[in-house]
């Protein structure tokens, strides 16, 4: 089959606390998150050595405090931010350049793999230390791991199966589970051993993970939920999240989420066209288009879990191919509500969206109003998506 690299990102959105287990207090939970990726970047099956290469390892804060939030009672949500639960990259289909290989499997490449590994954990009585040096336990043990599950892989003859990937995951989990009890007890002086062996308030685990996904399963379905709930004596506590992993093309990505493939086919097509003719007429639109496929993830996500997004992008497509077709009509006014209906609910769903491209789209559709297509293409060509708009004043 034929592999693409895609656009992936990794989200952990939310925490939610059905029961804090801290009686009449309430819980400071704090988050440890470590991703990971064996992929085209940095694997190749090569002739006589089968695969070889490192894993990329992504590594944040471990610190106390990282989710904001110091005071969860039972019902609440925590949200995670995003510089602690969110990793964009690309992940790439691993090359097979030994032949005899590649005609076993049929094919010249791999799927790639990517995941994470979380603890979430609740502060009681460690030092901030002791923390950091847990979670930084945790990244080591995470991509020595990571290194061992893609070497047991190395002379393998076929992907990796669902039984397989299983056992990696289990092999993770103990291996960072040890090793990050050692090093805390490593870490831990004489005193503190004594009294948080005995009489001492450890900080609790409230439970841990490995999510794992390949780029395989994300060209059946661009979209993958996940979540994990831990229930015990540390509390009841839930995370949720999804991988996203669409083509480069933003596109391409989108019309993916339409079921009428007609329709689609008809307005990619047009669309192409556009692209190796008239696009290349105004270079200014090439970072509005770069900026365009940094988010189409995030609005891949949010168009097939939000009916109102998903009629909006479908009315969208449609308005585009008819624009491209009279590009010298005014634009509707109902397609720029569409407009600013999507680009509103992608900046309110990501800080990292909004900052690099939703407050400047915003900024500049007042100004298409009663424009063409071609009128609007110049007008936008004429301003950057990372630049404040004439409409726009400098914040505080």
């Amino acid at each position: 089959m034929s592999r693409s690299t895609l656009n992936f990102t990794i989200r952990l959105d939310n925490i939610h606390c059905f029961d804090e287990a801290d009686g009449l207090g309430s819980a400071e939970p704090y988050f440890w998150p470590v991703f990971f990726a064996i992929d085209g970047a940095n694997f190749a099956v090569e002739s006589g050595a089968g695969l070889i290469g490192s894993p990329r390892i992504e590594s944040r804060n471990g610190r106390h405090g990282n989710l904001g939030n110091d005071d969860v009672d039972a019902g609440e949500d925590v949200p995670v931010p995003e510089g602690i639960g969110l990793w964009q990259t690309t992940l790439a289909p691993i090359p097979v350049h030994d032949p005899v290989i590649a005609g076993l499997l049929g094919d010249d490449t791999l799927p790639a793999i990517a995941g994470v590994a979380v603890v979430l954990m609740e502060q009681d009585g460690w030092p901030d230390s002791i923390a950091d040096g847990g979670y930084q336990a945790l990244v080591n043990a995470v991509q020595l791991s990571v290194t061992q599950v893609a070497a047991s892989f190395q002379h393998a003859l076929h992907a990796p199966t669902k039984e397989e990937i299983d056992a990696a995951v289990a092999q993770i989990k103990d291996n960072a589970s040890s090793t990050v009890h050692n090093q805390i007890q490593g870490a831990m002086s004489g005193w503190q051993l004594i009294w948080f062996g005995t009489f001492g308030n450890n900080d609790d685990e409230i439970g841990s993970e490995v999510f794992i996904v390949n780029s395989d399963d994300l060209a059946a379905d661009a979209v993958i939920d996940l979540s994990r709930r831990w229930t015990g004596g540390d509390g009841d506590w839930e995370l949720t999240g999804s991988f996203t992993g669409v083509v480069p093309c933003p596109a391409d990505a989108l019309g993916g989420i339409f079921a009428d493939s007609t329709q689609v086919s008809r307005a990619l097509g047009a669309m192409r066209e556009f692209r190796t003719g008239p696009f290349r007429k105004l270079p200014g639109l090439g970072p509005w288009w770069l900026a365009f496929g940094a988010v189409a993830p995030t609005v891949v996500r949010l168009g097939r879990r939000n009916p109102e997004i998903r009629r909006s992008l479908e009315h969208l497509f449609a308005a585009a191919s008819e624009a491209l077709a009279a590009p010298d009509r005014p634009l509707a006014n109902e397609t720029l509500g569409h407009l600013t209906t999507v680009v509103e609910r992608l900046s309110a769903d990501s800080p990292t969206a909004r900052r690099v491209f939703g407050r400047h789209a915003l900024a500049v559709l007042p100004d298409l109003r009663g424009q063409s297509w071609n009128g609007a293409l110049e007008l936008i060509a004429s301003t950057r998506p990372t630049r404040l708009s004439r409409r726009q004043t400098p914040e505080a």
